[in-house]
């Protein structure tokens, strides 16, 4: 979701891996072996490893713990459960859900040696919500309104608002007090190249394309057995699909529609359950798009069956809005918009834009036309626009496709569409709409809705399911959003992705995969949990 693409735009004073990697590439040199690493793991990004700033927001990473863990994907259909993990037990709300009390084990330490406790819990979450800090993760965490430590192993959050979901927002990595920088912007913090958690590793070097992590053997969860790891970065997923392909990595992330040829010798194929949504942003300021029967009629034009099959080679499910069946009874089925180009067309028809002699549609002298962004480098992207254009030319709509860097895109968010991807936040339905649908407020992110389009009645529903702590009240204010999304779109989303991994695991056994978030990569699929892979 919306700050899903804010980890893709990440400037922290850590290495990034684009200009190394790719005179690594230039030179012809092959990627190092990792020296006596046990597993060499292909990435596109090195660095920011600041949970205060979204790294870890989800409570998955090598070098940190949250109060809660993500386990494995129950195969159900369903969320994984969150389980203790610096958590000494269950959080406990009161009545209302305004207050969260969990106790905290007495048994951790942090890589650098010192004492975790109360005191480095409250830290890093009042650093969240520190407006000078300027975490890209503060939406998520608006309801806190102190955080206190009653004793050393004790921590009460007292929230603004009822927030029956709170535990979804308690697997954050926690980071030591003393690395905590008050005042400066969490971007340019130490611990984005430098971290100190609890995790099950360290981080013992960083370069420009490569960093080397180092098991703990006093981890308190377990002791790892394996032992070294090194992560290799690539310039793009072209540059990493060909380094898993001739086996210079062990495995990596790859587009899910080659996924059997990319793979090497030697290598598997792992498959993931998401929520990580992929669509196109409709641009506010756009004469055509503006229009609500305009945007409804290009979310019924779309194959979007045609779209996961050729595209992503069935690795993914199709989507209409940012809300899937695994979300139980908050998601409504009926809230899917099926293949109709003739309704399309006749809605465009009614709305005045007429097809011109071109084949392109026209309306008081302005043209059916969208320019279309998306990341340069990011292969499914460019696949995902392609496809959407093709398939919207025969609605007489002419998309206009060009790859960008983030920093340019982020220039004219209302003017252009933006191939956009959803779901950084899933483990509540709350966060994962809201950052999409909801319109912007004083703390929302750049990428929060980026055209800031509304949806009629969206914001209230919104707000108070939010606080709901009638569960089957919430479910039903979060079915009626996606029913007046139906009428007034907001986005021309097509599916869900299924993440798809190529690893050589040989000689060992490891947990099976998670349910994850958009963001994936080297901290996911077959190693989103190091510490649990065990020697065959």
């Amino acid at each position: 979701m919306a700050a899903g693409e804010r980890m893709k735009m990440r400037k922290a004073t850590a290495w990034t891996a684009g200009a190394g990697a790719l005179a690594l590439l230039l030179s012809g040199c092959e990627a190092p072996s990792g020296g006596d690493s046990d597993l060499v793991i292909g990435t596109e990004n090195l660095g920011g490893y600041n949970p205060v700033n979204g790294y870890s927001v989800d409570g998955n990473s090598p070098f940190y713990d949250g109060l809660l863990r993500l386990q494995e994907d129950p195969g159900s259909g369903k969320m994984p459960e969150l389980a203790p993990a610096l958590a000494a037990e269950d959080p406990q709300p009161n009545a209302d859900s305004t207050k969260w009390t969990v106790k905290l084990r007495d048994d951790v330490t942090f890589s650098d040696g010192s004492d975790f406790d109360a005191k480095d819990v409250a830290a890093t979450y009042e650093a969240i919500v520190d407006p000078e800090v300027a975490s890209e993760s503060v939406d998520a965490f608006r309801m806190i309104k102190t955080v206190k430590t009653p004793d050393d192993h004790t921590v009460v959050f007292e929230l603004d608002e009822p927030t029956p979901t709170f535990t979804s927002r308690l697997a954050v990595g926690i980071l030591p007090s003393e690395a905590i920088e008050e005042g400066t912007p969490a971007a340019d913090w130490k611990v984005n190249s430098e971290p100190v958690g609890t995790g099950a590793y360290t981080l013992d070097s960083l370069t420009e394309d490569t960093a080397v992590l180092k098991a703990r053997d006093d981890y308190w969860r377990t002791t790892p057995e394996l032992k070294s790891v090194t992560l290799q970065a690539y310039a793009d997923t072209s540059a990493l699909a060909a380094a898993v392909k001739d086996v210079k990595v062990s495995g990596a992330a790859v587009p899910p529609r080659s996924v059997d040829q990319i793979r090497g010798e030697g290598q598997e194929i792992y498959t993931a359950r998401t929520a990580d949504w992929r669509g196109l942003t409709l641009p506010s300021d756009n004469p055509f798009t503006k229009d609500q029967a305009v945007r409804k009629a290009l979310n019924l034009a779309i194959d979007r069956e045609k779209l996961v099959d050729e595209v992503l080679g069935g690795h993914g499910t199709p989507a209409s809005t940012p809300v899937g069946e695994f979300y139980g009874d908050a998601y409504d089925s009926g809230a899917e918009f099926d293949f109709d180009l003739a309704e399309a067309k006749k809605l465009l028809d009614e709305a005045g834009w007429k097809a011109g002699s071109d084949g392109v549609r026209a309306k008081g002298g302005k043209k059916a036309v969208i320019d279309v962004t998306y990341p340069a480098g990011d292969t499914v992207r460019g696949d995902i626009a392609a496809e959407i254009s093709a398939q919207l030319e025969q609605l007489g709509v002419k998309l206009s496709i060009k790859g960008q860097e983030w920093d340019e895109i982020e220039k004219d968010l209302a003017g252009q569409a933006i191939v956009y991807a959803g779901g950084e936040q899933p483990y509540n339905i709350d966060h994962q709409i809201r950052a999409s649908l909801h319109t912007q407020t004083k703390t929302s992110g750049v990428f929060d809705n980026p055209a800031n389009m509304a949806v009629p009645g969206g914001d209230e529903l919104l707000d108070h399911a939010g606080v709901e702590t009638d569960e089957a009240k919430a479910d039903a204010d979060y079915r009626e959003v996606q029913s007046k999304y139906m009428d007034a779109p907001s986005y021309l989303i097509v599916a869900f992705l299924e993440h798809t991994y190529v690893a050589d695991t040989e000689g060992w056994n490891i947990p099976d995969t998670t349910f994850e978030p958009h963001v994936h990569g080297s901290d996911w699929g077959p190693w989103w949990n190091l510490a649990d892979w065990k020697k065959n």
